[in-house]
Formats: C-alpha cells, structure tokens, sequence
C-alpha cells in the first residue's frame, strides 16, 4: 500500500512537533535516534515517494541518464 505524501507528511509533522527525542534526531541526522513511533513514521514518509513539488521541479528539468 503506498502512502499520500502528504499524510505521511503531515502525520510525521505532528509528531515530530511535539517528540523532543524525533526533534533531537531532525537537528543531527545520522547521530542520533528517533523513537520507535517517530521512526515508524519517519519511514512511512520516505517511502511515500517525491514531495509533489519536487515533482514538478524534476519534470522541468527533464530526464537524467
């Protein structure tokens, strides 16, 4: 099942916002964790696929090879 982005979006925003540890790991990728809910999120959003504005900027842009 593939996920909106923006509910994946949206559902990790809310947590984040009120998770001090998902804000601790946002501020330092790579060396810190986020919690088990906020990680399940986090991976929720990533594999929501391309931010639609994104999108858009690489439809202008054109195909890479």
């Amino acid at each position: 099942m593939t996920t909106d982005w923006y509910t994946a979006d949206k559902a990790y925003q809310a947590h984040h916002s009120q998770c001090n540890t998902c804000r601790a790991a946002g501020a330092r990728p790579g060396q810190l964790q986020r919690c088990p809910t906020g990680q399940a999120l986090w991976d929720t959003y990533n594999q929501a696929g391309i931010p639609p504005h994104l999108m858009t900027q690489a439809a202008r842009k054109g195909p890479t090879t």
